[in-house]
């Protein structure tokens, strides 16, 4: 009676003391598995940070030498305008006074012919 039920309680606690330690054992097992994986994750993540920081810092530079480089392109180009247009204005005015020049260029080779003549002995009429 009394004796094979104490027998009995004591044999049933030893089987769920057993399987509370194979519990805990396998609990803290999983809990060390998560702490490794959540560690690694985290180195990784850090990592990450490091290389996107480092990538940020690149792109940073790159991003100011690409605006310097802009600022200087367009003053060239400003610089050049300011050049074209003053090439515009001497051709222009080469342009417009061309005729005039072309016909006061026709005079003097005129004049330098009859010169000539007149040095060679011929009388002009």
């Amino acid at each position: 009676g009394v004796m094979e039920m104490i027998e009995k309680l004591i044999h049933e606690a030893g089987g769920l003391k057993k399987e509370a330690r194979k519990g805990e054992v396998e609990a803290e097992a999983a809990y060390e598995e998560l702490v490794a994986d959540t560690n690694s994750a985290v180195e990784e993540l850090h990592k990450q940070i490091v290389s996107k920081k480092a990538a940020k810092a690149d792109a940073e530079k790159d991003l100011r030498q690409a605006e310097s480089d802009l600022t200087d392109t367009v003053e060239e180009l400003e610089g050049l305008a300011k050049y074209n247009i003053r090439l515009h204005k001497e051709c222009d005015y080469i342009l417009k006074n061309f005729e005039l020049r072309q016909k006061t260029r026709g005079e003097e080779v005129e004049a330098l012919q009859q010169a000539k003549q007149i040095l060679s002995g011929a009388e002009l009429s």
